[in-house]
């Protein structure tokens, strides 16, 4: 990984994904990424994305949309030929904008307590209240994870391969807050060491970099740990001061952090990243070379120019930490 690297969660605004691939290429040098755009409508959101991916290779994870979000269907249909064709789509044109690269290159993948807890059974239930159904996604979502992994090296052989794994509801599958079809109760909480064991099974997919996701407040970061992840990523103004044993736990057992940050201003950005080093007790070239800068959470609820404004932002931050740690 590159110095103070910057890069993107995953979803940009608009529906052209020529256009946003070209501003992501040039815009995150140090670890490009494949970007969703969920403004196309279902199957190029994170759930139908990657639920397009596993029923592909388990047809009994077929979803379809309903009102309340994607629910089991009994066979691939339309949403799921969507979900095909962006997916397709959108690898062809990376491999067309970023020919030849050979840096670090970033895919994102659904993970399997966010999809139980966001995909309906064909009772209209949460899938997260059968474990046995678990335990299938779960072996699925690997396979299905392998072989984009697989495709996306063929496409960019040159590149170093990261995979990122969105978890953002994994918290509250955590704490017993997914909120049944009723709405009067919620699911029961699933013990740490189940839920870790799980994505500790997703992270082994893949031999290279992994990164996991969450922008909840109470982040997981002794779970990632546990689980294998090179990298946690977080909102770092939601989780506060909490995160500083964290990260440097992380560091020294050799991992690096993803940072995501909305900085007022590149003098704001760089002063709190250079407080948030001291505090680890890292400065200098050592912090970073374990850091990489993101948005907090993903960029689609504004304009492709406003979003292109934030990673500027995040690169001028960058370079300013590059020019002091040098």
């Amino acid at each position: 990984m590159q110095p103070v690297s910057v890069t993107a969660i995953g979803a940009w605004p608009g529906t052209d994904v020529r256009e946003t691939a070209s501003v992501m290429a040039n815009l995150c040098t140090g670890l490009l990424h494949l970007p969703e755009l969920p403004e196309r409508g279902p199957g190029s959101d994170m759930i139908g994305r990657t639920m397009g991916l596993v029923s592909a290779v388990a047809d009994d994870f077929a979803v379809e949309t309903v009102p309340n979000g994607w629910r089991l269907t009994t066979a691939r249909g339309r949403d799921m030929r969507r979900a095909d064709s962006f997916l397709s789509a959108d690898l062809d044109t990376i491999e067309e904008v970023c020919l030849g690269y050979d840096g670090d290159f970033k895919i994102q993948f659904t993970g399997p307590w966010t999809l139980a807890a966001s995909v309906e059974d064909r009772a209209g239930e949460r899938m997260l209240r059968d474990a046995g159904a678990v335990k299938d996604l779960i072996q699925a979502l690997r396979h299905a994870i392998s072989i984009n992994i697989a495709d996306v090296e063929r496409r960019l052989p040159l590149a170093n391969i990261v995979v990122e794994i969105d978890e953002p509801l994994v918290v509250d599958v955590l704490r017993g807050s997914v909120r049944t079809q009723s709405k009067w109760s919620a699911y029961s909480p699933v013990e740490s060491v189940i839920v870790e064991e799980a994505l500790q099974s997703i992270r082994s997919v893949h031999e290279g970099a992994t990164v996991l996701h969450c922008c909840a407040e109470d982040y997981p970061f002794e779970l990632v740990r546990k689980a294998g992840f090179s990298a946690p990523s977080w909102d770092v103004a939601l989780v506060g001061e909490i995160a500083v044993d964290h990260i440097g736990e992380h560091l020294d057992a050799g991992g690096f952090v993803m940072l995501g940050m909305e900085p007022t201003s590149v003098k704001a950005g760089f002063e709190s990243l250079v407080n948030l080093g001291k505090k680890v007790g890292y400065e200098g070239a050592q912090w970073n070379s374990h850091i990489v800068l993101s948005p907090p959470c993903d960029l689609i609820d504004m304009s492709l120019s406003q979003a292109r404004a934030r990673i500027e932002t995040l690169n001028n931050v960058a370079q300013e930490l590059l020019e002091v740690g040098s």
